[in-house]
Order: structure tokens, then C-alpha cells, then sequence
């Protein structure tokens, strides 16, 4: 008798560009080689579907809200019967491991951590507290909690006080093949060939007034500043960019779902985020050979440690000191450390994923 196919799926509201969105469909598209893979969305919508691998199915609970997506996949945990079932996010996790408690049969509940609360608290307010407090209680019902990397690790275990024998450090996954072919694609936007690029989801976390800040003091010869993405910030950070003197080099491009040409050509990517668990964008931006500057977050550092072509800054407010590393990044040359990549290769990562979760 042949042996059963596991079934997988994972959890998420959308497919809208987003860190968490793009590590879960290389998960998914990478496991469907070998096993029943399912995408299992409040609604079945976003600019990332077109990126999920054909032999990946997705299911779609009713085009419900988030917070209204309890019973709905109550009822889909109850009807399919899954092996395991992935989530991120701090809403996701909670939800999906209250829709799975007290089931006759419950799949492997897997969650991810990819954020701070204590960094999160002091930028996002009442939410963020209320979620650390909530995650106290709800994580310890998964079976599994995914550390993204060694600074969510202590801090599962430290901060949200989670026994170190649930969670397990699984790093996001590339495909370096992958990302040389779509960053030779056309790119969709018309850009000048002299520019530093952003590319993330425009909220407060993200710290995007500091980069403006920084950019409008930084002496880089008649470089452009590309934001590329979209989010809650976005009218209010191109209000503000409209009063700076530089305003006419200032781009927002909106959202993509392959930003990779943009990378390719850009003289540096800035990442001044306030809090990174494990910027994939990061790992992209050495594989394509473009300098980096960040802020001091806990993935930067763990990611960009000792690199020569990386500049992290003491600071999550100075902009003059942010300036100043922009124009030293600007007159680095592109260095191929594509071999540094090799241990978050996805063929290795989701095979830890699979041996550790189920």
C-alpha cells in the first residue's frame, strides 16, 4: 500500500504584497512538489495569486474579514482533513488556534512570530500591547511556534514566555534561481536610471519619515528616492514628501508583485524599519548585489553581520547619521555574495520545515 500524501495548507487573510504572503507561497509552490499543498484565504484576492505554482489549490472561505473568519474556517478545519496547517501574523495565529481548539481531529497547528511587540508597543500603541497579551495565553495551544530568526527565538521564549521545546528556528527561504530570472524581467514602472529604492508595505513600523528625512540631507547627485509598495501611510508620506526640496525626485510606485527589476537597478536598498524579524528583501538585495542600508533592527543585524556591501546605522531616529550612510552606500560598488545565501536555500529550509513540524 502506497503511502498517504500529506495534505498542507496555509492560513492567511490575502495575498496583497507583504513579507509573510511571499515567504508562505515559496513554502507552498516548493512543497507542492511532493505534497497536497492548499492556500486557505479570508478572501481570495491579491496581487500576489498570480505568483502561487498551479499544482497549489486555494480555497476560499466566503470573501469574509479577518475577524469575521472564525466560524468559516472552523467549519474548513472540520470538513478537510489536514495534516498541518501553517499561519503568520498576530491576528492569523490567533485566530487560526482558537478556530482549531476541541476539534475531533486537529491538524498539526503551526503559527510564525515575525515581529517585535516590545519594539511594535511604543510605534503602534494599544494594539500592539493588547496583541502581546493575548499571544501569552493563545500560542501555548499551537503545536509549533516558527522563529524566523535567533532575535525572535529568545524573544518567543524571553518576552512571550513560550517553552523552547514548541518553537523552532526555521529562517525564510530563497530561491536564488528564481530571483535572477524575475529581476531581468521588464520592469512595470518607468524609472531614472540613478535611484536608492524602499520596498515594503507603507505603515508606522517601516519609519518612513526618518528615510525621508535622511534622503532630503544625503548629497547623492541627483539621485531619485523610490518608495515601491503600499499601505496606510501612503497619502500621508506623499503629503510630506511634498514639502521637502527634493519632491521631484521622490517616486511612489505602489505595490508590485515582483519589485526585483526595481532591485537589480538600484544603487542601494534602505530598509530604516523601526522593527524586522527577518527582511527577506534583505536576503534579495545580496543576491542581486546591491548595497544595503538599514536600521538596527534584530534581522538586519542578524542577516547583514560583517558583510562589506551592508551599512547599519546606531539609530532609528538620526537622520543625519541615516544620511550619511545613504552616500557611502552610494559609492559601493555591486559585490556577487550570492554563496552567503546557501543555507536559507528553500530545498534545505522547507525540508527543516517538514521535519520539524510534522
Amino acid at each position: 500500500m502506497k503511502n498517504r500524501i500529506l495534505k498542507i495548507a496555509f492560513f492567511l487573510p490575502t495575498l496583497n504584497v507583504g513579507g509573510i504572503e511571499r515567504v508562505f507561497i515559496t513554502y507552498a509552490n516548493s512543497l507542492s512538489e511532493f505534497y497536497d499543498v492548499e492556500f486557505v484565504l479570508c478572501k481570495k484576492e491579491g496581487i500576489l495569486l498570480k505568483e502561487l505554482s498551479s499544482k497549489v489549490n486555494v480555497y476560499n472561505l466566503g470573501n469574509v474579514r479577518l475577524a469575521n473568519s472564525f466560524y468559516y474556517l472552523r467549519k474548513y478545519l472540520k470538513q478537510n482533513r489536514l495534516d498541518c496547517i501553517i499561519t503568520g501574523g498576530d491576528y492569523p495565529n490567533m485566530v487560526l488556534v482558537l478556530a482549531s481548539l476541541h476539534l475531533s481531529h486537529r491538524p498539526k497547528i503551526v503559527i510564525s512570530q515575525h515581529n517585535y511587540f516590545n519594539i511594535e508597543i511604543e510605534h503602534l500603541g494599544l494594539w500592539a500591547k493588547f496583541s502581546k497579551i493575548w499571544t501569552r495565553i493563545i500560542y501555548p495551544y499551537s503545536h509549533k511556534i516558527i522563529a524566523v530568526s535567533d532575535g525572535i527565538y529568545k524573544y518567543l521564549i524571553y518576552d512571550l514566555k513560550q517553552k523552547p521545546t514548541k518553537i523552532i528556528k526555521v529562517p525564510n527561504p530563497i530561491n536564488v534561481k528564481e530571483i535572477n530570472v524575475k529581476s531581468k524581467k521588464k520592469c512595470e514602472f518607468n524609472l531614472p536610471d540613478n535611484y536608492i529604492v524602499f520596498i515594503g508595505r507603507l505603515g508606522a513600523v517601516k519609519n518612513i519619515y526618518m528615510l525621508l528625512d535622511a534622503y532630503e540631507k544625503a548629497r547623492l547627485n541627483e539621485c531619485y528616492l523610490v518608495i515601491v509598495g503600499d499601505g496606510v501611510d501612503m497619502m500621508s508620506l506623499q503629503k510630506y514628501a511634498i514639502k521637502l526640496s527634493k519632491k521631484k525626485r521622490i517616486i511612489f510606485t505602489g505595490a508590485t508583485n515582483n519589485p526585483l527589476p526595481v532591485l537589480k537597478n538600484a544603487k542601494s536598498l534602505v530598509l530604516p524599519s523601526f522593527s524586522e524579524a527577518f527582511p527577506t528583501v534583505l536576503l534579495e538585495a545580496i543576491c542581486l548585489g546591491v548595497p544595503v542600508v538599514a536600521t538596527p533592527t534584530e534581522g538586519a543585524k542578524e542577516i547583514l553581520n560583517n558583510l562589506p556591501n551592508a551599512y547599519i546605522s546606531n539609530s532609528f531616529t538620526d537622520s543625519d547619521e541615516f544620511a550619511k550612510l545613504l552616500e557611502q552606500a552610494y559609492c559601493q560598488p555591486k559585490i556577487d555574495l550570492s554563496s552567503y545565501l546557501k543555507i536559507y536555500d528553500e530545498k534545505v529550509i522547507c525540508a527543516s520545515l517538514i521535519n520539524s513540524c510534522i
